[in-house]
């Protein structure tokens, strides 16, 4: 059974947001390492009830990975760097 079939339609919203709740939101979803769009929809998936529907049918782009991956490695390298700097 495919998603469409299985969840129905999907339905496209959009809505304005003040500055604020922007750098609020941009800062929430990167906590969680997602996307401010991937995070305002878990957001509103969670506040729903909606738990059995999936957050995002796109595929990911391994080069969004691999740049994660590389900014990853980047900041635990500038850690260690500072943590022998103080000893």
């Amino acid at each position: 059974m495919s998603p469409r079939e299985k969840y129905g339609k999907r339905i496209q919203i959009t809505f304005r947001i003040t500055a604020v709740a922007m750098d609020r939101l941009e800062r929430a979803a990167a906590l969680f390492r997602m996307t401010p769009g991937e995070y305002a929809k878990a957001i509103l998936y969670r506040d729903l009830a909606v738990f059995d529907e999936p957050l995002d049918m796109r595929r990911r782009s391994w080069k969004r990975k691999k740049r994660l991956e590389q900014q990853l490695e980047e900041e635990q390298l500038e850690i260690e760097k500072h943590s022998l700097g103080s000893e």
